[in-house]
Order: structure tokens, then C-alpha cells, then sequence
């Protein structure tokens, strides 16, 4: 997955449709700021395993390892 990341701190950047159009803004810099994009995999934040996305209930990701579902905020991204 594409993840849009703050040159200036590294937090993530929150998409916002604004009357320009789509902008992204860093929560953190509180701000519109440059970013980096990059291409990301979810991984389990308790085993390390890799996380599938479960596209047949659409409620997240999910560990084969752990056997359940992983939170977004839970999310380690690599």
C-alpha cells in the first residue's frame, strides 16, 4: 500500500478533500506539508508476521499467525 509520509517529522499524512482538491496534511506539523511517498506492507505489531487484508467482511487486516484481526492504529508498517 502507498503511504504518504511528512519530510519534516515522518508522521503519516492525513488525506483531506479540500476546494482545491485532494491535499494531504500532516496532523503532527499541523500543516500541508511536502511528503515521500512509499510503498508499504502490513505486518502483525505482535508476531511480525505478514498481514492479509480481509476483503470479505471489509473490517482490516488479518494474522494467519496470531488467528484474528489487526486494528489499523495497530498496524506496523515496513
Amino acid at each position: 500500500m502507498i503511504r504518504r509520509m511528512c519530510r519534516k517529522c515522518g508522521s503519516e499524512m492525513t488525506k483531506e478533500l479540500t476546494s482545491e482538491g485532494v491535499k494531504f496534511f500532516c496532523k503532527s506539523c499541523d500543516s500541508y506539508t511536502l511528503y515521500d511517498e512509499f510503498d508499504m506492507e502490513p505486518y502483525c505489531p505482535d508476531c511480525g508476521e505478514k498481514l492479509q487484508y480481509c476483503s470479505k467482511c471489509s473490517q482490516g487486516f488479518f494474522c494467519n499467525k496470531c488467528n484474528g484481526l489487526v486494528s489499523r492504529e495497530k498496524i506496523a508498517w515496513k
